[in-house]
């Protein structure tokens, strides 16, 4: 009963439906793999499955994958189950003890109201501090009958050995493309080919394909296209260029500048694949790709590969070492030309 509209992991899913109709449910799951995944979904639809008032329904009539409408489910949909709680710790660096103690333990403790399980989802768990997942611990080594710890990250190796082993692993890994492009289809503010372009742009993380629009698909477009013409004598052009780059503190701006190295990374990327030989499926910017390929015709692939060391310093420079965003763009457009 795990919604089939979460697209992909169904061996994961099958696990859990497993779990619950075996009667062979862990006290604490660690659901680990990349943001943007689906993770946090799976998570609240085995908490839905675990309190479900129609699973004896369901399992007679064998329709696990259908989405039900009882009360328990909606509760938790809605996030208003008094036996499931979904913790997040949203602006918070590392998460203390006194959190885990107040957010997750108190909650534990507490005796069910309605539901056959208390269920507590903790999100980024990766950000617990040592003395937090310490702290944590004794509640993980003896947990309280009919509870269940989902603890959901991208890091597993940032939590203590002694956490992981007393978790049942779950692995998550990377949507296949072409499931993140047929879900794209369905969005009507994306043409077929954006679709395409976000799905090849979203690493396999269908949350992240999910916050590319129409306008950061063009403006990637735009900046590659303008790259692709720049000369290195042509120096208004290239401060231009470095003017336009968002190079405010703000996090709107931070996000798309980390956009920016991405897109231009992944333009050189597609350039050494063109040298390469490479099939043309592997390239990301589809819609450029016989201008990349006139560009490629010109530089070598040493060029290539100098121009992309050229990005990775940049970006280092900017986030490890302050640099002042505007000349180090300069620098780098200039290098781009040369």
């Amino acid at each position: 009963m795990l919604n089939n509209k979460i697209i992909g992991h169904d061996f994961q899913k099958k696990i859990l439906m497993r779990a619950e109709r075996e009667n062979i449910v862990s006290h604490s799951y660690l659901f680990s793999g990349p943001d943007g995944i689906g993770k946090k979904l799976i998570a609240l639809e085995f908490a839905k499955l675990l309190n479900c008032k129609n699973k004896d329904l369901s399992k007679t009539t064998g329709s696990d994958n259908e989405s039900c409408e009882c009360g328990s489910c909606k509760k938790v949909e809605k996030g208003i189950h008094p036996d499931v709680v979904h913790v997040q710790y949203e602006g918070v660096k590392s998460i203390k003890v006194e959190q885990v103690r107040e957010g997750i333990e108190d909650m534990l403790f507490l005796k069910s109201y309605e539901g056959k399980f208390k269920v507590v989802i903790v999100d980024e768990a990766e950000r617990m501090s040592r003395g937090a997942q310490n702290a944590f611990l004794k509640t993980l080594e003896e947990p309280p009958p009919y509870s269940v710890i989902i603890l959901i990250t991208s890091n597993p190796d940032s939590l203590l050995p002694t956490i992981r082993s007393r978790c049942q692993m779950i692995k998550f890994g990377a949507l296949r493309e072409e499931l993140i492009f047929e879900e794209l289809k369905k969005r009507d503010d994306l043409s077929v080919e954006e679709a395409l372009v976000c799905s090849k742009l979203s690493n396999g993380s269908l949350g992240r394909a999910l916050m590319l629009d129409s306008d950061i698909i063009e403006w990637r477009k735009e900046l590659i296209q303008y790259l692709m013409h720049l000369k290195p004598y042509s120096a208004l052009r290239i401060l231009g260029l470095a003017e336009s780059m968002p190079l405010s503190s703000n996090p709107e701006d931070t996000e798309k500048l980390n956009l920016a190295f991405e897109f231009i990374s992944l333009w050189l990327r597609d350039l050494m694949l063109i040298k390469m030989d490479s099939d043309k499926k592997g390239l990301t910017n589809i819609d450029l790709i016989e201008q990349s390929m006139e560009i490629a015709e010109k530089w070598n692939i040493d060029n290539i590969l100098n121009k992309m060391s050229c990005v990775q310093n940049t970006w280092s420079d900017i986030y490890h070492m302050n640099a002042n965003k505007q000349l180090s763009f300069e620098n780098l457009f200039i290098r781009i030309a040369s």
